[in-house]
């Protein structure tokens, strides 16, 4: 996900280091310098912090990091979770046989960085592979998470997670949230919900776009059904609640919310085929079957082999969708054909988990390196 700068800070360049080799060349203007190796891939930047105090400052600065990662002038890498036939979860390009160790597998990601979950408990992570660091986070007092988000702020410049978890004593959903670099444990936050004790959820999904993260639920009250989406402001941590028109959807147990092109959307899947909504703006009351349209798969044809997919991102023209067990395949939409395949080694099943994003600097207070001797 590109995002910006926080204000308009401009980047000023370091006073001159008499041991810095940018410094022995007058001819160079240091803000020169700086607009070069905003540019560099991380790769380079990483070796480059060596060169004089002064570019290791500069590369370490926030204003910096993040100017260099709305400029998305890095590889594109891909995560996903790869899991053998026993049981044991393992990540796309980890070593074997680490069953009788604890492992990390991947849930989400933001700029680069990783959010992962432990095989064994609820403790939780977030690791930057390009500069291997990790910063391990407050345990939440919830067990029963269905779904967590992690997004940047760019109104704060700062990063959030959102859980959304089951309350073992209602029964209905809660919400949680904090802070990462920040705060020292989970904050509760008041989860909407209008429709009284007696209610069973049929259907709950999150997909988070934007500075926002967006619940999209289907619940029965008595015979009574309600489908609505409630979507939090990550700046204001404030809930706008929308009911959805009837009758959108046919199937809600094909429908599946997602982020396409920055904006949250429910896409029901069809043979070959997807009927998607877009909101385009959550705070604004409109008809949102206005925003409905259908992409087709056709050109999938082969790889698809039957009905049975999840979509799961859209970004730059490019749907990614998970085929159950099997791969996952990035589905140009405008020239209708598959762009890449990922798939994994016999013995494994692919869930339904990936990240797709660029290789960053970024960083949050509290990283540390992460041990050699330990792989996530």
């Amino acid at each position: 996900m590109a995002h910006r700068c926080r204000g308009r800070k401009e980047l000023k360049a370091p006073d001159k280091d008499e041991n810095c080799v940018s410094a022995r060349e007058p001819f160079l203007p240091q803000e020169i310098v700086v607009e070069i190796l905003n540019w560099m891939p991380v790769k380079y930047l990483l070796r480059m912090k060596c060169v004089c105090k002064q570019w290791n400052d500069l590369i370490q600065d926030r204003y910096f990091i993040q100017k260099h990662i709305s400029l998305a002038n890095s590889r594109y890498v891909y995560y996903f979770n790869r899991q053998k036939v026993e049981g044991n979860m393992d990540e796309e390009d980890d070593d074997k046989d680490k069953s009788k160790k604890e492992t990390f597998h991947l849930v989400c990601g933001c700029d680069g960085m990783l959010l992962k979950r432990s095989n064994a408990s609820q403790k939780c992570l977030i690791h930057n592979p390009t500069t291997r660091k990790i910063l391990y986070l407050p345990d939440s007092d919830h067990d029963l998470s269905l779904s967590i988000s992690f997004s940047f702020v760019p109104s704060i410049g700062e990063y959030k997670l959102v859980s959304i978890y089951e309350d073992t004593a209602t029964g209905n959903e809660g919400c949680e949230v904090i802070t990462v670099g920040v705060d020292e444990s989970w904050r509760p936050l008041q989860l909407p919900n209008s429709h009284g004790p007696n209610q069973s959820r049929r259907k709950l999904s999150v997909a988070s776009a934007g500075a926002a993260v967006h619940c999209f639920r289907v619940t029965e009250v008595v015979g009574e059904v309600f489908e609505e989406v409630v979507s939090l402001d990550l700046e204001t941590e404030c809930f706008t609640s929308t009911t959805l028109e009837p009758g959108l959807f046919s199937d809600w147990k094909k429908v599946w919310a997602l982020n396409w092109n920055g904006r949250p959307a429910l896409a029901e899947t069809g043979r070959e085929e997807l009927k998607v909504l877009v909101i385009e703006d959550y705070k604004k009351k409109y008809k949102l079957a206005e925003n409905k349209f259908g992409v087709s798969l056709g050109g999938a044809k082969k790889v698809m082999q039957g009905d049975d997919f999840v979509p799961l991102v859209a970004e730059r023209g490019i749907l990614w969708v998970w085929l159950r067990d099997k791969k996952m395949f990035g589905y140009d939409i405008k020239h209708g054909r598959v762009r890449r395949e990922l798939s994994v080694p016999e013995g494994y099943h692919i869930t339904d988990t990936m990240y797709i994003g660029r290789e960053s600097l970024a960083t949050l207070r509290g990283m540390q390196k992460q041990p050699s001797f330990w792989l996530v």
